[in-house]
């Protein structure tokens, strides 16, 4: 009994997210957090939430290829790089992912 309740609980716990959802929710914290944004008028809030989620769905895409959560704009964006410039992306997210601090996070464009 007690086997089948540690895999109902196991069960339960696992993640639904993918390893890249979850490094891509990280750098965009991270870029939330240490980026800086314009800030006024009635519209800003939005701009801003509107820029961290087209750099999360273009790196989602840059590991996955998914596209279909883009923004027509950040799509047509994706579709025109290069491999070169996707692996570059993907480092930059592993490494924003990681930073704990926003000069950590400002080291990763280097």
């Amino acid at each position: 009994m007690r086997v089948a309740w540690f895999a109902l609980l196991l069960a339960a716990c696992t993640s639904k997210t993918s390893i890249e959802q979850d490094l891509c929710a990280r750098a965009a914290a991270m870029f939330e957090r240490c980026e800086t944004f314009d800030t006024k008028g009635s519209g800003a809030a939005q701009t801003k939430e509107l820029m961290v989620d087209r750099w999360r769905s273009l790196c989602r895409a840059v590991f996955t290829g998914e596209t279909k959560q883009m923004m027509d704009n950040v799509k047509e964006l994706y579709l025109q790089m290069d491999e070169p410039t996707k692996e570059g992306l993907r480092l930059q997210a592993g490494c924003m992912a990681n930073a704990t601090a926003c000069d950590a996070y400002a080291r990763c464009e280097q």
